[in-house]
């Protein structure tokens, strides 16, 4: 057989149609090589119960469940892209505004309450002098 009876493949066809002959696609290829968190982390932004996808290949889920992966990796993948600060340093020394407000928060509802607190507590101190003063 000589090479001009062979087919002219790119080799883009040629990898695609060997990946055929193997039952696997590109991504398939892809899902099956990803870690046990990577996709737990793809199945729960999907919506996926991570449990039941964990071990599935993608020839075995169904259009919409390979659709709802589709979807959050490309959310997931513009996340990423849009996170532009990855230095360790800023990570670590993030102001932590939100513990601060529910602090103040939590001091403004102790003050308020402070204050029916007090007046009953006046009030239950004139009742005991009240009946102190009859029982004389």
């Amino acid at each position: 057989m000589n090479s001009n009876s062979l087919p002219n493949f790119s080799s883009a066809e040629s990898i695609h149609h060997i990946r055929q002959l193997l039952g696997k696609s590109r991504i398939s290829s892809w899902w099956g090589k990803q870690s046990r968190t990577v996709r737990e982390g793809i199945c729960r932004a999907a919506a996926l119960k991570p449990v039941m996808y964990w071990d599935k290949r993608l020839e075995d889920m169904t259009d919409d469940e390979r659709e709802a992966i589709r979807q959050a990796v490309v959310n997931l993948k513009q996340a990423v892209l849009a996170i532009t600060a990855t230095d360790r340093g800023e990570w670590l020394h993030v102001p932590d505004f939100a513990s601060t407000d529910r602090k103040q928060e939590k001091e403004q509802g102790e003050v308020s309450n402070k204050d029916p607190l007090l007046q009953q507590a006046q009030r239950m101190q004139q009742r005991a002098d009240m009946i102190k003063a009859a029982q004389l």
